[in-house]
């Protein structure tokens, strides 16, 4: 192993039954766990890990009624309910029937196709109307990328477009004619295009858009570009964060593997 994840701690004072009635303490913050941890290696004569940090939920999440959180973790609901108010799955867990549409979005960059891109895919198929739903994946193109961090590490547009693919239909075979995959050529994509657009052929007929926290203000942003730009209504946010270790971003990936390729560089080279 390399990296710890986690969440950062402002408030951390102690531990142990000293503290267990002061508000605000618990040693645990991300920092103090990767130091404890780091002091162990050396004595092992391991090399240091490092601390990567799970950024906080954007506060709109509280106060816009168009966010629809949607989580496949156990606090996010009861794995074993199957009554009439739940439809789609994700995870194991259940998709309220209230949070399926009909015309559903989702957009990324889709490079290396990791556990994050394949939770929000899964959330996205589990967010449909079965039968009649449909949705689009937007895919962003090469030349929208180049301002990307380590963007020489991103493959090519027509091999990210087959992952996704090859991904989806192993997912829902059953919806093969439903999933329309598009380059992404601009900020917003086809949620964001005029009914007249000359960049996209879909019909903007959209209703939800899957996402996770860190693109949550651009989902914002586009509800109001639509709203205030194209007349047009909002869209229902469908909001996933990512948690675990091996759903870290794109970037982070990117940015391990270019520090890999250094190493093995150098070791060549010694």
């Amino acid at each position: 192993h390399d990296s710890i994840i986690g969440w950062v701690s402002t408030e951390a004072k102690g531990h142990g039954r000293d503290f267990d009635s002061i508000k605000g303490s618990g040693l645990g913050g991300l920092d103090q766990l990767v130091d404890a941890v780091n002091d162990d290696r050396e004595n092992r004569g391991l090399n240091e890990l490092e601390a990567l940090e799970v950024d906080d939920w954007p506060a709109s999440i509280w106060t816009d009624d168009n966010v629809v959180f949607l989580e496949d973790d156990e606090s996010g609901g009861d794995k074993h309910d199957v009554g009439e108010d739940s439809a789609g799955l994700i995870g194991g867990y259940r998709i309220p029937s209230s949070s399926l549409y009909n015309s559903v979005a989702v957009g990324g960059t889709f490079d290396g196709m990791h556990y994050g891109h394949r939770k929000l895919l899964t959330l996205a198929v589990s967010s449909v109307l079965p039968n009649t739903g449909k949705l689009t994946i937007g895919i962003t193109t090469d030349e929208m990328l180049t301002q990307k961090a380590f963007a020489e590490l991103i493959p090519r547009l027509d091999e990210r477009i087959q992952g996704v693919r090859d991904f989806v239909d192993t997912l829902a075979p059953g919806m093969k004619n439903r999933v329309r995959i598009v380059p992404i050529r601009d900020k917003y994509g086809p949620p964001g295009s005029a009914h007249n657009s000359d960049v996209y052929k879909e019909k903007n007929d959209y209703d939800a858009l899957v996402l996770s926290h860190e693109t949550l203000e651009t989902g914002r942003l586009l509800n109001h570009h639509r709203v205030h730009e194209l007349g047009m209504g909002p869209l229902k946010l469908l909001c996933t964060r990512r948690t675990e270790a091996h759903s870290m971003s794109s970037t982070t990936l990117r940015r391990i593997k270019k520090q890999n390729e250094i190493i093995d560089s150098c070791d060549i080279e010694s």
